[in-house]
């Protein structure tokens, strides 16, 4: 399944989980992004504002989902736009766990937050 990049990380921002789509679709291996720092694909410009939501989100999950079409630093240095969804997984407790984004490799969403 690659027409879709799934991607996981803990409360720190590690990579837990890194699919073939995200392979494909980032130009990035498993083996070099699990264990990496969510910089690896944050554009250095958006790091800081991805930091902070970031933060906001494993500190107080109330926002949960969110689509948009999402900056993406690839494999190869360029900066690709695609349409994902973040969100913050939570135990039964409401306690974040990491967070998840899933993109598509076709389509947009139309909301472009950092555009």
């Amino acid at each position: 399944m690659t027409d879709y990049a799934i991607v996981v990380a803990d409360v720190s921002g590690i990579i837990t989980w890194w699919n073939r789509g995200a392979e494909v679709l980032f130009g990035r291996s498993a083996a070099v992004a699990l264990g990496q720092s969510l910089e690896l694909i944050v554009p250095a410009e958006l790091r800081a504002r991805h930091w902070a939501g970031f933060r906001r989100a494993m500190e107080a999950p109330v926002v949960k989902d969110l689509a948009a079409d999402i900056p993406v630093l690839c494999g190869d240095g360029q900066v690709r736009e695609f349409a994902g969804r973040l969100l913050v997984l939570s135990d039964g407790l409401g306690v974040a766990l990491g967070a998840m984004g899933i993109f598509a490799a076709d389509g947009t969403t139309g909301i472009k937050p950092f555009g």
